[in-house]
């Protein structure tokens, strides 16, 4: 019974260790919250999602989605902002998983986290994350950034956790929107450590210059 339970317990642990926490906040750029989640899916990896209400209204300006529904067929467990009993508002239950990233993430998401106002479940579970020093990525989409934002974001950082604007670069010569998300998806993705090829990296990359001969 003994080694049944420990074999049980192993797996549960290698479980977890591929599980990420994504969060999706009301900030404009809900495309690269669906983008992650739809990646982590096709590369073996479990996702939780904590959506907040502001979210799901863009999401439907944005995107025309409802992202309960799009979640779902992700095969992703999903918590709504003011399920404050869910399990990562524990940090007993975040310990072993890869990671927390929160795309996008809003200005306000941003500001609670740096100040430790775990006023919803979404701050709350990105606060574990910092206590327990596990692997916290913000992808900030806001532009421009003022002073409050700036003190915020390095207060984050000090604390141990990764902001990650939302900047594609042009490098690996980008052909149209997609592969600017692509792009921004695969960072997010190497700051987890997880292997991609969802952009090219600026050792494969082409010297090319499609992107300025796109432009007039």
């Amino acid at each position: 019974m003994g080694e049944g339970m420990d074999k049980e317990t192993r797996t549960e642990s290698r479980d977890k260790k591929r599980t990420v926490i994504v969060g999706i906040s009301g900030a404009s750029g809900i495309i690269y919250g669906i983008r992650t989640v739809k990646a982590l899916k096709e590369l073996g990896y479990k996702t939780e999602v904590i959506l907040s209400k502001e979210a799901k209204k863009v999401a439907k300006i944005e995107c025309d989605i409802d992202l309960d529904s799009f979640f779902k067929a992700q095969d992703s467990i999903i918590y709504d902002e003011d399920q404050i009993e869910a399990p990562p508002s524990s940090s007993s239950h975040i310990v072993e998983t890869r990671g927390m990233v929160i795309v996008p993430c809003s200005i306000k998401t941003l500001a609670e986290i740096a100040n430790g106002i775990a006023s919803n479940l979404l701050s709350r579970t990105a606060l574990n994350f910092l206590r327990v020093r596990k692997r916290l990525i913000l992808v900030i989409r806001e532009t421009p950034l003022g002073t409050i934002e700036l003190q915020n974001a390095l207060k984050v950082s000090k604390a141990g956790g990764i902001i990650m604007p939302a900047s594609p670069a042009f490098y690996h010569s980008p052909q149209g929107v997609d592969d600017l998300i692509n792009f921004v998806v695969g960072k997010i993705l190497d700051l987890l450590k997880i292997s991609n090829s969802l952009y090219k990296h600026w050792h494969t990359a082409t010297a090319n210059h499609i992107p300025c001969d796109q432009t007039s």
